[in-house]
C-alpha cells in the first residue's frame, strides 16, 4: 500500500481507497439483496445463478474458485516472503538450522500446520478464534505503524507526492493492490448461509459497511 500511494500521491491515493471501499460496500449491498431472494440457510452463488442464469451457473462457480485459489497464492507468497526474515529477526542464524532461512520451508509448515486444518471446518463460526486472533494482529500492527511513525525520524525520506502521481503506467500497475485491499465478496454467501439472522434482522448491509469502514480507516 505505501508503494502504490507513493505512485497515486496522497490526494489521489486516498481518494481510490475511499472509492474503492464505497464501491466495495455497495457491491456487497447488492449482493446481500439478491441473497435473500435464495432459500434460508442455502446461499451461494451457484444458488443465484439458477435463479439469473442457469446455463453459466457452472461458470461462475469456476470464476469463483479461481479467484479464490489467486488471492490463497498470493498469501502463501507473502509467507514467504516475510517468515524468512521474522525468523532472521528472532536470531534463527545462530541455530544453525539453514532451512529456517528458506521460504519454501516455510511456506510448506503454514500449509500443513494451519491451512490444511483451517479448511475442513463446515461452519463458520468453527473459525471464530482464528479471526479474534487475525484481529488482534491487525491491531498491533496498526500500534505498532502509528508508534515508529511518532517516534522514529528518517533523515532521507525522499519526495513526498501529494498531488502529482508518477503517471498512468505505475498507477495501473498499483491499482490492484487498492482493489486486493476490499477484496472479500466471495465471503458474502458463506456468510448469509450461517448467519441468518442478519436476514432476518435486515442488518446484513450494516455488517458489511462497517467492514468497510474500519478497513478504511486501517489503511
Amino acid at each position: 500500500m505505501p508503494l502504490a500511494m507513493s505512485h497515486f500521491g496522497v490526494v489521489l491515493g486516498v481518494t481510490l481507497i475511499l472509492w474503492c471501499g464505497f464501491t466495495s460496500a455497495f457491491g456487497l449491498y447488492l449482493q446481500s439483496r439478491c441473497a435473500r431472494y435464495t432459500d434460508r440457510g442455502s446461499a451461494s452463488f451457484f444458488a443465484l445463478s439458477q435463479i439469473t442464469y442457469p446455463n453459466a451457473a457452472v461458470v461462475f462457480d469456476g470464476a469463483i474458485a479461481i479467484k479464490c485459489f489467486g488471492v490463497g497464492v498470493s498469501y502463501m507468497i507473502i509467507i514467504g516472503d516475510l517468515m524468512p526474515a521474522v525468523a532472521d529477526a528472532f536470531g534463527s542464524s545462530a541455530t544453525g538450522l539453514p532451512f529456517l532461512a528458506d521460504r519454501k520451508f516455510w511456506i510448506t509448515a503454514f500449509f500443513l500446520v494451519f491451512i490444511i486444518p483451517l479448511s475442513f471446518p463446515k461452519r463458520l463460526d468453527s473459525l471464530k478464534y482464528t479471526s479474534v486472533i487475525a484481529l488482534l494482529s491487525i491491531g498491533y500492527l496498526i500500534i505498532l505503524v502509528v508508534y515508529h511513525f511518532a517516534v522514529d525520524s528518517i533523515d532521507d525520506r525522499g519526495d513526498v507526492n501529494i498531488i502529482t502521481w508518477d503517471g498512468p503506467v505505475a498507477a495501473l500497475t498499483s491499482l490492484p493492490v487498492m482493489i486486493f485491499a476490499y477484496t472479500c465478496h466471495q465471503n458474502v454467501c458463506a456468510t448469509t448461509t450461517f448467519l441468518p439472522w442478519i436476514l432476518q434482522a435486515n442488518k446484513f448491509s450494516d455488517v458489511f459497511h462497517s467492514q468497510r469502514d474500519q478497513g478504511q480507516l486501517t489503511w
